[in-house]
């Protein structure tokens, strides 16, 4: 008989909590012990995501402190500023629980820079080294051993995955210029005016030029995995009018010329076996990845400059998908359970 493991989800009605009860709700080692919400405590989860009917019987609860002693790990999908207070009091409360946290909070070591982009005072410094980096391809031995994990940023995934392989050989040099272009869940399920149907769809806009949080989690991240790494970001996010996935496309400078077999090959050293990592040929497209824990690249060369180009949906492996990886790991768990199921075609 598998082995079973308990359960929470604390902020299960954003897209991401409610992601994460799906995927759990099959999952052959997990149990869902608890979901929470500020807003539905109470209501049954089957009257709000109906596409869960006979998966989770639960009812949102209010979330406490004290549920975290019931379980033996949970993934704390609290909104990014708001989660600091409550991951140090679970730390310090409950230290044999193991956590996921979802928000921004944790991300980075650079928290001065944090605050600038987060705009907010970040009031849990000294618990930031408690958490591993969960870029599961790259920190995967660390992830197995962490109590407290910090899910990555859904574009930061897109990004790292295009660009650590090069990062890793220490060819990250000067200015790599990023477009990506993301689906409306990417902002949340409360409406505003640049989510409004009428407003995004039949259009893209760009937003956060140049100053999107998330770079703050990707410099320290692609700067620590070697020394010769010297590099600025320079990230144009944009909205897109559909609902799932991020396309993301990086120009890199190439200190030297290189052809593609030999860009690929440095590319298939780093993702040689990976499940969920996948170099395909022509273009990534959205709808292959989509639902699914699959990321999808391909780079191009010409002269000095490497053009890469990754597909993810942004809720699954930008999000909850990548934080089951990583629970997986966490657990002793192999990594991909409950999560090998393909795309729909169209």
């Amino acid at each position: 008989m598998a082995q079973r493991f308990k359960i929470g989800i604390a902020g299960a009605t954003g897209y991401i909590g409610a992601e994460l009860m799906r995927i759990c709700s099959t999952h052959p080692n997990l149990e869902i012990a608890w979901v929470t919400s500020e807003s539905r405590v109470g209501a049954k989860v089957v009257d709000e995501f109906p596409n869960l009917l006979g998966y989770v019987r639960d009812e949102f609860r209010q979330y406490e402190h004290e549920l975290l002693g019931e379980v033996d790990a949970a993934f704390m999908c609290l909104p990014h500023g708001g989660a600091m207070d409550t991951i140090k009091a679970a730390v310090d409360k409950y230290p044999n629980t193991k956590l996921i946290d979802l928000s921004g909070d944790f991300r980075s070591p650079a928290l001065d820079k944090w605050e600038q982009y987060y705009k907010t005072r970040h009031t849990a410094r000294e618990y930031q080294t408690k958490f591993v980096y969960g870029a599961t391809e790259f920190h995967r031995e660390r992830i197995a051993k962490a109590q407290y994990v910090s899910n990555p940023g859904c574009f930061a995934t897109s990004i790292n995955l295009l660009l650590a392989p090069f990062a890793k050989h220490g060819e990250l040099v000067g200015d790599v210029s990023i477009c990506g272009i993301t689906g409306s869940s990417g902002a949340g399920n409360k409406p505003s005016q640049t989510t409004h149907h009428p407003e995004r769809g039949q259009n893209v806009r760009a937003y956060k030029v140049l100053e999107h949080q998330h770079m703050v989690e990707c410099v320290p991240f692609l700067e620590s995995l070697h020394k010769d790494n010297d590099f600025d970001l320079l990230f144009v996010p944009q909205s897109g009018p559909f609902v799932r996935g991020i396309f993301t496309t990086t120009f890199i400078p190439l200190n030297n010329n290189k052809s593609l077999a030999t860009i690929n090959e440095i590319v298939k050293q780093a993702y040689a076996g990976e499940t969920f990592v996948h170099v395909v040929e022509g273009t990534p497209e959205l709808r292959l990845v989509q639902n699914t824990n699959m990321a999808h690249l391909t780079y191009r060369a010409q002269g000095d400059m490497l053009v890469g180009m990754c597909a993810i949906d942004n809720l699954v492996k930008g999000g909850s998908g990548q934080a089951v990886q990583n629970l997986n790991l966490m657990l002793g768990l192999d990594e991909s359970t409950g999560l090998m199921h393909p795309a729909g075609y169209v």
